[in-house]
This record gives structure tokens, C-alpha cells and sequence, in this order.
């Protein structure tokens, strides 16, 4: 009973606040792409924006965006890269002002915090992980765990159940709490596509969105 409690309340509360942080990823993903969404339209209802600068910071959104989930996805880029690319979104409307009215800047500003939040939310969940003590403290009992159940087994059923039994029992146990920590140790990192309840970043993106498709074509 002692090490079944001091296993299962770590691997628990692991495995519950893996998946909370992987529903409030989810939900900051839909707030990072509805605001650049929201962004993107923004500028291209700038009627005095020329058709090479609506392109132009197509692109910057476009690459801050894919940027950020190749970030999300590896780590190979930097936080400060990152946060260069979404700042010249903002930029761009500024150092534009003869072509976007200061209502459209505004309104750019206003969605770009919400998108910097989120994204700097998002930075942080990949950076920071579940309590690292509860983790280890699962993973040590989880792996003393079947040891001490088999002798335990021997001593009190070995008279009466034949060893194969108890040590299947030992075994099954072993490869259910197994699987229990590396579904935990997948949802700790949500974005690198290593596991099957990842978050599908590239669903995200809005490259062939037919939102833009039809706003360009009109």
C-alpha cells in the first residue's frame, strides 16, 4: 500500500498536469492563429497598402509564424529570433504610415498583444516542464516497484499460486506503470511530434487558408 501511493499520486498528478498544459497549449495556438489571422486581413483592407508591400508582410507573418512552430518543434531557433520576427509585424505598419492609416496600426497593435502573449506563453511551456522532483520520484519507485511486489507475491502466495503466475503479475504491473510514465514523458513536450496526442502544429498554419485565398482573389 506504502508504494502504491508513493507511485501513484507522483505518476498521477504528472500525468494531470501534463495534459492541462497540453489543453492550454491547444488554446493559446487557436489565440496566436486567430490573431494573426486577424492581422493579415487587417492590412490587406488597407486600400492605400500597394499590392508588393500586402505581399511583403504576407511574408514577414508567414515566416514569424513558421519560425516559431520549427522553434516549437525542435528548439533549434532562439526566443529572441522569435520575438524579432512578430516585432517587425508591428513594425511594418509603422514605418508604413503614408500607406495604413493609424486606425489600421492601432488595430494591428492591439491584436499583436494578444499574439505576443501567446507566443511568449507558448516559449515557456517548452521551456518549462512538470515539477522535475515528481517525475524522478515516479521513475525510481516505478522501477523498484515490481521487485518488491514479486518477493512480496513469493512470501505470501508462493504456497499456493506457481511462480510463472506471480511473476507475470509482477510483469504486467511493471509494463502498465512503464507505459503510464512515457505517456507522461510524451505530453511533457506537446510540440516536438514525438507521440501520438501531440499538438498537430501544421494544422495551425495558414498558408492555404481559403479565408486568404478569397480575400486575395476578391
Amino acid at each position: 500500500m506504502l508504494f502504491g501511493l508513493i507511485i501513484s499520486f507522483p505518476l498521477v498528478f504528472s500525468l494531470q498536469s501534463a495534459f492541462k498544459r497540453r489543453e492550454r497549449a491547444l488554446e493559446y495556438c487557436s489565440d496566436l492563429r486567430a490573431g494573426l489571422v486577424a492581422v493579415k486581413e487587417s492590412f490587406q483592407k488597407s486600400k492605400k497598402l500597394s499590392e508588393p508591400k500586402q505581399i511583403a508582410v504576407n511574408q514577414l507573418i508567414t515566416l514569424a509564424f513558421d519560425e516559431f512552430t520549427m522553434y516549437l518543434k525542435t528548439g533549434n531557433s532562439t526566443q529572441k529570433i522569435v520575438h524579432e520576427n512578430f516585432t517587425r509585424i508591428t513594425a511594418f505598419g509603422i514605418t508604413n504610415q503614408e500607406e495604413v492609416s493609424s486606425k489600421v496600426i492601432f488595430r494591428v497593435s492591439r491584436y499583436m498583444k494578444d499574439v505576443n502573449k501567446s507566443v511568449s506563453y507558448l516559449m515557456s511551456l517548452k521551456t518549462h516542464r512538470t515539477i522535475v522532483g515528481i517525475r524522478i520520484l515516479s521513475y525510481v519507485f516505478i522501477t523498484i516497484f515490481p521487485v518488491v511486489q514479486a518477493s512480496f507475491l513469493l512470501n505470501t502466495f508462493g504456497e499456493h499460486l506457481p511462480q510463472a503466475i506471480i511473476y507475470f503479475i509482477a510483469f504486467v504491473t511493471s509494463m502498465s506503470l512503464s507505459a503510464l510514465l512515457v505517456i507522461q514523458k510524451q505530453l511533457e513536450d506537446p510540440f516536438d511530434q514525438d507521440g501520438l496526442d501531440d499538438i498537430k502544429l501544421d494544422e495551425f498554419s495558414f498558408r492555404e487558408s481559403a479565408l486568404f485565398n478569397r480575400t486575395q482573389t476578391a
